[in-house]
């Protein structure tokens, strides 16, 4: 008989990113009354993708913070739900809000959410992005 270990996601970061063309961090900050984690000032920048523009601000919870997605994920969402008015309105304003997850898979690997915090991202009223890094850790 053989059986398959479950491999997981490795080295996840879970992010709330605010971003938009004319997005100044400066005035994020202050409007949110968040310390943000990184910040990017609009404009072309060496280290994103080519033809990347928008200013960015975000918080992130990575394995500096825990090393568990799970208390990842409810850290950020604790802060989006507490926040949820004003990054309502800044969505209004035409900047784009999401919660990001981000990790590193490889073949067969898997990320899974309970229940509980797919219905509370979906209160949210955000977009949910999955990005995944096929390369093996």
């Amino acid at each position: 008989m053989h059986v398959t270990e479950e491999r997981h996601w490795v080295l996840t970061e879970v992010s709330l990113v605010v971003k938009g063309r004319g997005l100044r961090p400066e005035e994020i900050t202050p409007f949110l009354d968040i310390e943000p984690t990184g910040v990017r000032n609009p404009g072309p920048d060496k280290w994103d993708r080519p033809g990347e523009v928008d200013g960015q601000w975000r918080i992130s919870c990575d394995e500096r913070t825990s090393r568990d997605f799970h208390e990842q994920l409810n850290d950020i969402l604790a802060i989006v739900e507490r926040k949820q008015v004003e990054l309502a309105h800044l969505a209004e304003q035409g900047y784009e809000v999401t919660v990001s997850l981000f990790g590193f898979s490889g073949n067969d690997s898997t990320l899974s959410l309970r229940s509980e915090e797919i219905k509370r991202i979906a209160l949210l009223g955000f977009p949910l992005r999955v990005a995944a890094n096929m390369n093996e850790r």
